[in-house]
């Protein structure tokens, strides 16, 4: 493990701001981005200007690969794991600024605002993925949590747009409010809100607080949860995915999710709350009833964007079963699982969600079809090929199918499972994945089954360069991660 820079003679170095590097030219691009709306309104001097600011940051994070850990004041630690949860917020951002940018070119307003919420929804999660403070942590969920309102609610001619702006804002501000009382809590047990803060046994049942902090961790771990759609926080999930734009549901699933996963491990590995037996109890009550209640809701959806809902309730629980077993001894090799399930799940989401907003736009003569079924899927691999093996190959890799990136994550939680003897949590995973096949597996048949009476005489609409370009790198990127995963754990090793 790489030993922690610090700078004990200043408060801020330089060795700090190149630490820091992508969040501050995020920052930087975000403040700009208003003197740019301020000076000029145009869409698409905006969506160049955003998709530079992007790839600087993404290129100055991979920069740091191989550096030392360094401690950026109290508030952010950047170590290898943060970078790497890092490149996938940006890789994803990029996918959803392009999605964008076709969503929103069919609408006469300019839409600067979108795109810089769009750069704080990055920001924010740019700051979670290197917290190391409660301070910081509640920082970077409140500007996420309110980018994504906005975003959430941004089409406003949907006929579920304000019901699912809603939704959210207040199931969000909820959920903010029990994580800052917790955090609240804790601090007025422990005297510290580093998430490093050495804290023993003893301070938790010190004069009879040993209750009142560990509901202080309830509440902390309810607003973690709350945005990582884990059951039975997860209600507002399927109705938010489907009214929100599908750019806006991919941010969601993706950047959001790997955002909060990742600092919930550094929190309560930090903490070692959990050698907490209630808090055990409560991330195993989770994970049980989100691999389960997930699939099988998963089975009765026909909107494909509700049923990515249901799914990523039980991804989360899959993921979930990692952090449950790990310990000190492991916690390398539950890092290097924890970001290649979440790489996996990531690229499956990416390219459905591609597929999905690709569909929207080319399948039909209206300007943008709101809703994709699964019915609306039939014949795809004919209709267009590339689409339709994309969406079949991120569907097995979801479904945990041998040669994917899936498998692989799968493989990973349950070797974590073995060594820990959890053979409960490994039977619970094994029949959830196999409810999780019954809908799976109908929806690739639907792809390669084609209707008798339009079979090939209905293709897609002629898609643009960049969107024939991306699909077709999206598939090499699934299959080639799929067979040889090995190069996506160096990454995760420098």
């Amino acid at each position: 493990m790489s030993a922690i820079t610090s700078q004990p003679d200043a408060l801020f170095s330089l060795t700090m701001a190149q630490a820091i590097l992508p969040q501050l030219i995020i920052a930087f691009g975000i403040v700009l981005g208003l003197l740019l709306v301020a000076w000029r309104r145009t869409q698409q001097i905006i969506v160049c200007f955003t998709a530079l600011v992007l790839v600087l940051a993404l290129i100055a994070n991979i920069s740091l690969y191989g550096t030392s850990t360094t401690q950026v004041t109290q508030l952010l630690l950047v170590d290898a794991n943060s970078s790497f949860a890092l490149s996938l917020v940006l890789i994803s951002a990029l996918v959803a600024l392009r999605m964008s940018y076709r969503f929103l070119k069919a609408h006469i307003e300019v839409h600067d605002e979108y795109y810089l919420l769009l750069l704080l929804v990055v920001f924010a999660a740019g700051i979670l993925v290197t917290s190391d403070h409660f301070a910081s942590l509640f920082l970077g969920f409140e500007l996420l949590s309110i980018s994504l309102v906005g975003l959430v609610g941004y089409q406003r001619e949907s006929q579920y747009s304000v019901e699912s702006g809603f939704k959210y804002l207040i199931l969000s501000a909820a959920a903010s409010s029990f994580m800052l009382l917790g955090m609240a809590f804790i601090y007025s047990v422990s005297g510290d809100m580093s998430f490093n803060a050495n804290l023993s046994n003893a301070i938790y049942h010190q004069q009879g607080l040993g209750l009142f902090f560990q509901l202080g961790l309830l509440l902390l771990l309810s607003g973690i949860v709350f945005k990582l759609s884990l059951a039975p926080f997860h209600f507002w999930t399927p109705d938010v995915y489907q009214g929100a734009p599908t750019p806006v549901t991919l941010l969601m699933a993706t950047v959001s999710k790997l955002a909060m996963f990742v600092v919930l491990v550094k929190c309560f590995v930090a903490q070692r709350y959990l050698l907490l037996e209630n808090v055990q109890l409560f991330l195993i009550s989770f994970a049980i009833i989100s691999m389960l209640l997930g699939n099988v809701m998963a089975l009765r959806q026909q909107n494909l964007k509700r049923l990515l809902a249901y799914s990523s309730v039980a991804h989360m629980g899959y993921l979930l079963i990692i952090l449950i077993v790990t310990s000190e001894q492991s916690l390398a090799f539950s890092w290097q699982s924890i970001l290649f399930y979440l790489a996996a799940y990531t690229l499956a989401n990416l390219s459905i969600f591609m597929v999905i907003a690709l569909l929207q736009q080319y399948s039909s003569d209206a300007p943008y079809q709101e809703d994709i079924l699964l019915t609306d899927l039939q014949g795809l691999f004919w209709r267009a090929p590339s689409y339709g093996l994309l969406m079949i190959l991120a569907l097995l890799s979801l479904a945990g199918i041998p040669l994917t990136m899936g498998f692989i994550g799968k493989f990973y939680i349950l070797s974590h499972a073995t060594i820990a003897h959890a053979w409960w949590l490994i039977a619970i995973l094994i029949f959830a994945s196999a409810i999780a096949l019954a809908y799976y597996l109908p929806i690739i048949f639907k792809i390669l089954t084609a209707k008798a009476n339009d079979p090939q005489h209905m293709p897609l609409k002629k898609q643009h360069l960049i969107e024939q370009a991306l699909v077709y790198a999206l598939v090499v990127i699934s299959l080639f991660f799929g067979i040889l995963p090995e190069f996506v754990n160096q990454f995760i090793h420098s």
